[in-house]
């Protein structure tokens, strides 16, 4: 004799249950995904923006530290962080392998 799977059909109860519960979660996933959409819109649209108003800032500073003679902040920033990453480059770059010991 074999043995066979006795299956039940879902109920009326069951089916309801589930067909709620995969609306929930695909309209919950479709609300994420969005959310997500709009936001990354939001940020596209407010980068060029955002470029303006950093170049018009950046030649304000200039123009202000061309008439007051003294020199400019965000210059004196940016030329020392890039020293300070060349220095960190290097440095990784040109490591020695440790010597190995000999027994």
């Amino acid at each position: 004799m074999h043995a066979y799977l006795i299956t039940a059909r879902p109920t009326r109860w069951q089916r309801a249950c589930r067909a709620v519960r995969m609306c929930t979660v695909r309209t919950t996933v479709g609300a994420a995904l969005l959310t997500l959409g709009l936001l990354v819109l939001a940020v596209r649209c407010l980068r060029p923006i955002v470029n303006a108003l950093a170049t018009a800032a950046v030649r304000i500073e200039l123009e202000i530290s061309i008439r007051s003679g003294l020199p400019s902040v965000g210059a004196s920033l940016g030329a020392h962080l890039t020293d300070e990453f060349v220095k960190e480059f290097r440095s990784g770059w040109n490591t020695r392998p440790e010597k190995e010991t000999v027994r």
